[in-house]
């Protein structure tokens, strides 16, 4: 099943036009439940489309959404299609559990769509992504319809801030309960999308989110340059690490230093590090920041050193500035550009 899993998946065939408005959503899956989905020789996944008439793309082995390892989903077609498409996809998750191995499980969406419920009270857990715009709506006032959504079909949901969907530009819902549950929940967050008047599209309508940045495609909503290459990081004592872009068309490499006051490094570095894994991954560049208790002389600032082709390195500074912008905190001075 690897063989297939390296290059983005969809089926050819011809989606069905029924007339309805056009939603997409996106799972996040773990790479087994990838695998699954797409199925030996990419059987699996050609069922799926032609039982429910959805478009489903599966990012690459190495395409993961930023700050996690999860691959990505893309689901989109009328209202009907998308829904039978998530439930399916529920079935799925739900029998990989069930099979209590980590590694891909087969699974034919042609014979699931007869026997649905069967999995029912299996307990599982997934994300779903959606776009930032529409935040505001599943949310509610004051969490109200969020609330309500959790009590009607008795899943629970957690959705991830405003700030966090800064660079991405997509709020990612984690639902779990049981399969029931969860494919009556994501259900009703479709309705909500499909009521809207003017359907809500992702800003990235891909599943990779490394290469856009290059078309200058993450960027340009911030006003700032396109950035070029692939970084990848983890979270090391005080540091953010990325392995260093190469500069293309002869670009040399730039070094772009930031004082950042200690209080605020929590800001750039996430949950996790998932924010700092976010920055790197998008822009490509490789970021460190000094330990606790390494100060610029004389003050309580760290220190981030930001690395990589120019482009990069300026993307990076700009994600960073702008995931400090707020009005408690000023943005960082840059100290030098080399």
């Amino acid at each position: 099943m690897d063989d297939i899993e390296n290059e983005n998946h969809t089926s050819s065939r011809t989606i069905v036009d029924d007339g309805g408005k056009k939603i997409s959503i996106k799972f996040l899956i773990a790479n087994s439940h990838a695998g699954s989905l797409i199925g030996t020789g990419g059987k699996s996944i050609k069922e799926l489309v032609g039982v429910t008439n959805a478009r489903v793309i599966v990012s690459g082995t190495n395409e993961v959404f930023p700050g996690t390892n999860d691959r990505v989903v893309l689901v989109s077609g009328s209202r009907n299609s998308v829904v039978l498409a998530q439930t399916l996809i529920w079935e799925m998750i739900a029998q990989n559990v069930k099979s209590g191995a980590d590694r891909s499980t087969e699974w034919s969406p042609q014979t699931v769509v007869k026997e649905l419920g069967m999995n029912d009270d299996v307990e599982v857990i997934s994300k779903v992504s959606i776009p930032a715009s529409v935040g505001g709506l599943i949310l509610g006032r004051g969490g109200e319809t969020i609330r309500s959504i959790a009590t009607e079909t008795g899943a629970k949901i957690v959705m991830t801030s405003k700030e966090d969907a800064l660079f991405t530009q997509e709020r990612v819902l984690t639902v779990s309960g049981s399969t029931g549950q969860c494919v009556r929940c994501v259900t009703q967050i479709v309705d909500r999308l499909e009521e809207q008047e003017e359907v809500a599209h992702f800003f990235n309508r891909g599943t990779t989110y490394s290469s856009p940045l290059s078309r200058g495609g993450f960027l340009g909503a911030f006003g700032g340059p396109a950035g070029r290459g692939r970084g990848r990081g983890r979270e090391g004592r005080g540091a953010g690490r990325g392995r260093p872009s190469t500069p293309g068309d002869g670009e040399p490499e730039t070094n772009i230093t930031i004082a950042i006051p200690n209080e605020l490094v929590g800001n750039i570095f996430g949950k996790q590090g998932s924010t700092m894994r976010e920055i790197i991954s998008l822009s490509g560049a490789t970021v460190v920041v000094s330990a606790r208790g390494e100060y610029v002389e004389g003050t309580t600032n760290r220190l981030v050193t930001i690395s990589g082709a120019p482009s990069c390195a300026q993307a990076a500074h700009l994600f960073i500035t702008r995931r400090l912008e707020t009005p408690s905190n000023p943005p960082p001075k840059k100290n030098s550009l080399k």
